[in-house]
């Protein structure tokens, strides 16, 4: 009789544990919480720099990081900075010359958890972006305001404050210096790591 006690003990709270230690879990994202992040990857620019399609960039390389406040499970203010880099398509106005790109601002994201642990979010932002060639020494650094759109998906480790997510990130800026003058679009794919401050 003991012993069936116990039993059924164990059996009710191992079908009640998982949902209370769920239900901190969500309630712990609820409250404000500092979230620090750092990713890296790729970077490719998604219009050439003319409209003649004679100033164009190879893919390049990317990385960055920021931090913010996750407000609660479905928003959190971001600052944010991002570095790229990459060199012009051989044969054209800036071929092998490389160019430097500094984004740099803040965004709102919107996520949306599951029981998975996976979260898709959305991005909305805006800043400003530093472009420099240091490989032509008549090239003028220049700063323009740059509008922010992305999407991505994080997951959470379990019993972690960790998070591993992939980020596709798009930054829209007038390049309208040094001999050129359009709108340009930088799309820059990232994977990343996260980390929340405990409560």
């Amino acid at each position: 009789m003991y012993a069936q006690s116990i039993a059924t003990a164990a059996l009710v709270l191992s079908l009640v544990a998982p949902s209370v230690a769920t239900a901190q879990a969500s309630q712990s994202l609820d409250r404000p919480t500092v979230v620090f992040f750092a990713n890296g990857g790729g970077n490719s620019s998604l219009t050439d720099l003319n409209d003649a399609g004679t100033a164009s960039l190879k893919t390049g390389w990317t990385a960055g990081g920021g931090a913010g406040v996750q407000i609660n499970r479905y928003v959190a203010l971001r600052g944010t900075f991002d570095f790229a880099q990459a060199k012009g398509e051989n044969g054209t106005a800036i071929g092998g010359q490389q160019l430097n790109r500094y984004f740099y601002g803040g965004d709102l994201q919107l996520r949306y958890p599951t029981e998975s642990g996976l979260a898709p979010y959305v991005l909305l932002g805006a800043g400003a972006v530093t472009i420099d060639n240091p490989d032509n020494s008549s090239f003028n650094r220049f700063t323009k305001f740059a509008g922010k759109g992305g999407l991505g998906v994080e997951y959470t480790l379990p019993r972690s404050n960790f998070g591993l997510y992939a980020q596709a990130s798009s930054y829209v800026y007038q390049f309208d210096r040094n001999g050129f003058d359009k709108t340009q679009a930088d799309l820059l794919w990232t994977g990343g790591l996260s980390y929340r401050l405990p409560h």
